[in-house]
C-alpha cells in the first residue's frame, strides 16, 4: 500500500498562501481512497486544502483522534462541505470537554447528523492496511497528560483520562507507521500497544502531536528515552508537540526528526 500524507492545517505554517492556527489536520491518500484525520479549529484545513489542489469532496473516512475543539472544530464545515464522508471516532468525542473552566470539547454537538457517525471501540482495519486503534493501555503512567482537563460524563464532570483518543496505524511493504494528534494517552503507550500488535514489523514514521509543548523536560525525556530503545525511522513532530521540544528532538536525534508543518507533503 502506498500512501500520500499532506498536513492541511498545523501550529506553524510555511510557504506562500498557506495559513496556519492552533489545531491539526492531515490527509491520507491511497491509490483508492481518501482519509481526513481532525479537521483543526476552523474551516482553514478546507481553505489550504485548496491551496495545496487537494480535493476534499473525495474523502471516503474523516477520522476523529479525540473530542477537543482545535481537532473538530472544523467539523460542521467539513459535513457541508462533503456529503458522502462516514466520520469514524469513539462515542466519547460527544462528550463535553473542559480545560479548566473552559468549554474546548466538540462545537455544536446537538447539531450533527449522527447518521454519518461510525463510533467503534476495538482495533478497525477500515481500509486495507489503515489501522485504528481505540484502545490504549496505560502501560506508563507518567507519559500522560491529563492535567488540568475535564469532561462531562453520566456521573458528572470528572477529570479526562481522553477514552476517546485514538491512533492510526499505516502498513506497507512490512512496516507500519503511527500518526497521532495529541497522544494525551502518551505516545510511548499509543506506540507500544501498535508495537504489540505488529512486534515483527519495523515502524517507519512516527507522525504527530505529543502534548509536552512547556512541559518539563522530563516529559520529553520519556519519549526520547522509549525511541532509543525502540528505535523509528523518521519522527514528526507537530502541533502540540511544540517548538521547543522539536529542538530537543533535533539534538537527539538528529536527521531523523522533522517539523511537520501546514503544507508538508510526503510519500510512503
Amino acid at each position: 500500500m502506498n500512501y500520500k500524507i499532506t498536513t492541511l492545517t498545523d501550529n506553524v505554517v510555511y510557504g506562500r498562501k498557506l495559513q496556519a492556527e492552533h489545531g491539526l489536520s492531515i490527509s491520507i491518500q491511497t491509490d483508492q481512497h481518501h482519509i481526513l484525520f481532525d479537521t483543526g479549529q476552523s474551516d482553514l484545513f478546507i481553505r489550504n486544502a485548496e491551496q495545496l489542489h487537494i480535493d476534499l469532496s473525495s474523502v471516503d473516512y474523516l477520522i476523529l483522534s479525540h473530542g477537543h475543539s482545535d481537532h473538530t472544530g472544523g467539523l460542521r464545515h467539513f459535513l457541508n462541505f462533503n456529503s458522502k464522508a462516514k466520520v469514524i471516532c469513539k462515542r466519547e468525542v460527544l462528550n463535553r470537554k473542559f480545560k479548566d473552566r473552559r468549554e474546548n470539547g466538540i462545537l455544536y454537538g446537538h447539531e450533527l447528523d449522527l447518521s454519518r457517525f461510525v463510533f467503534i471501540t476495538e482495533q478497525t482495519e477500515l481500509i486495507p492496511g489503515v489501522h485504528l486503534f481505540p484502545s490504549l493501555p496505560l502501560f506508563n503512567e507518567a507519559d500522560t497528560h491529563f492535567d488540568h482537563f475535564f469532561t462531562e460524563t453520566k456521573a458528572g464532570l470528572i477529570p479526562d483520562c481522553f477514552e476517546d483518543e485514538l491512533a492510526i496505524a499505516l502498513l506497507s511493504d512490512e512496516k507500519y507507521s503511527v500518526i497521532s494528534a495529541c497522544s494525551h494517552r502518551g505516545i510511548t503507550n499509543i506506540l507500544q500497544a501498535i508495537r504489540s500488535v505488529f512486534p515483527n514489523q519495523h515502524c517507519q514514521l512516527l507522525l504527530g502531536g505529543f502534548h509536552i509543548h512547556n512541559a518539563e523536560r522530563q516529559k520529553f525525556e520519556i519519549i526520547a528515552d522509549y525511541l532509543k530503545e525502540n528505535p523509528v525511522q523518521q519522527i514528526g513532530i507537530c502541533h502540540c508537540t511544540g517548538v521547543d521540544k522539536y529542538a530537543l528532538f533535533l539534538q537527539e536525534f538528529g536527521e531523523k526528526a522533522f517539523y511537520n508543518y501546514a503544507g508538508t507533503s510526503f510519500h510512503l
